[in-house]
């Protein structure tokens, strides 16, 4: 079929729209699919406020319906420990968090207190960790330095078990000391076993119900106290009950319990509201007005452990270049590369008619980037079909044989000299 001018013309304007057509959803589709490969990890934008105040940040970051407990004293002085050895990206982002963190020194109390730094290191990394690094650490963090084999787990969980009173044990598995580029690890562990100013009477310990989140209702041993002391602090509304309750003062140490309870809000909505910190420190400072009359407290007793994943939520905060082996620089420790591996948090809480007994451990694992052992490539060489083979001087060259195998010994003439038991 013969087209004229004017045919013609059309059909080429045709088969120009199509291409056109069709160039534009080719180039759609490479910017969506350029746009959708660069669209960032969604991750947790921690406010101004939670930045500032790294005490809550976990509080946030773990919330749920279960048993939470973590110590922020135990988080920092590692992390301290940390930064001490951090330089570029990977101090700045230590800087981020901690912000201007002071870290009391306190002293230790037989039985009662326990505070305590370490830096683990392999005996064969010795030589490679800077002599200034630990000086800095054993005269701002008191931390101990010992040199281990690095065969197990063993010594540095005797360790954290020595410092929390028996109360954490086994906290490390042996699982870690299978990578042997594993070089350092630091350690904060704490401890209190302290006494309330006032105990509870245990015969006013009774069964009484605990409405859970979900509504349900449990019966719970409920301690109960009534006291006119003035060193008991609270304050409460038609929204919140809070209570402060003294420990004892033992030498300069004197520390205090306070219960914050929100009557009709769920509790997980309370504390990650964005407003959280600034509502708690309005709270606490309306606990501060102490009244004349007498306080009736009727609070349940609890016992539990808490593990939390902190490597986890340290990249949750923005920390992330402490863990890239390309990233890391932590040459203020060694000059060979290291970056942390891994990162545990711990604690442990026992609230009883007597006190308080609860402990808290951090640690964190350091790797050395330098000396990763890419894993091995196998070749399998299978002699399974006729071959020569020369046997021959390895110095000179000199051949003494050559040979072919054709017909290999047969399993049936050579079974015989195999005698299994």
């Amino acid at each position: 079929m013969k087209l004229d001018k004017k045919g013609k013309r059309y059909l080429v304007a045709s088969i120009l729209i199509v291409i056109i057509v069709c160039s534009f959803f080719v180039v759609f589709k490479v910017i969506t699919d350029k746009k959708e490969d660069e669209l960032p990890v969604e991750r947790y934008e921690p406010n101004d406020v939670l930045i500032n105040e790294f005490d809550y940040s976990f509080l946030k970051l773990e919330a749920s319906d279960k048993n939470l407990i973590y110590s922020p004293l135990s988080i920092k002085y590692a992390l301290s420990m940390l930064r001490e050895g951090a330089n570029g990206s990977s101090k700045k982002e230590l800087d981020d968090i901690l912000s201007e963190t002071s870290l009391t020194k306190y002293t230790n109390i037989k039985d009662v207190l326990s505070l305590a730094n370490s830096v683990f290191i392999r005996e064969t990394y010795k030589d490679h960790v800077k002599d200034s690094y630990l000086k800095s650490i054993k005269d701002l963090y008191d931390a101990e330095v010992f040199y281990d084999k690095f065969e197990n787990a063993s010594n540095i969980n005797s360790w954290i078990s020595e410092k929390t009173f028996n109360i954490i044990n086994n906290m490390v598995s042996d699982t870690y000391f299978e990578n042997p580029n594993l070089e350092m690890i630091l350690v904060n562990a704490l401890a209190i076993d302290m006494e309330w100013d006032n105990p509870f009477e245990g015969e006013k310990t009774y069964s009484s119900d605990f409405t859970k989140s979900n509504g349900d209702k449990v019966s719970v041993a409920m301690m109960n106290q009534t006291t006119d002391s003035k060193k008991y602090k609270y304050y409460q509304d038609d929204d919140y009950t809070l209570v402060s309750m003294p420990l004892k003062k033992y030498q300069d140490t004197e520390l205090e319990f306070v219960a914050v309870l929100p009557k009709n809000e769920n509790l997980k909505d309370f504390v990650t509201d964005n407003e959280f910190e600034e509502n708690l420190k309005s709270l606490l400072e309306k606990m501060n007005n102490v009244s004349n009359k007498k306080v009736n407290i009727s609070i349940p007793r609890f016992e539990y452990d808490y593990s939390i994943e902190l490597a986890k939520d340290m990249n949750l905060l923005g920390v992330l270049d402490i863990f890239s082996p390309s990233k890391a620089d932590f040459s203020r420790i060694s000059d060979t590369g290291l970056y942390v591996s891994d990162m545990l948090h711990k604690a442990d809480i026992k609230f009883s008619e007597r006190g308080i007994k609860a402990a808290a451990a951090t640690v964190i694992f350091m790797t050395d980037k330098s000396e990763i052992v890419e894993p091995e490539e196998i070749e399998y060489l299978r002699f399974d079909k006729p071959f020569i083979y020369i046997i021959k001087d390895a110095k000179t060259d000199e051949v003494w044989f050559v040979g072919s195998v054709n017909e290999p010994l047969l399993w049936e003439d050579a079974k015989n000299d195999y005698k299994y038991e």
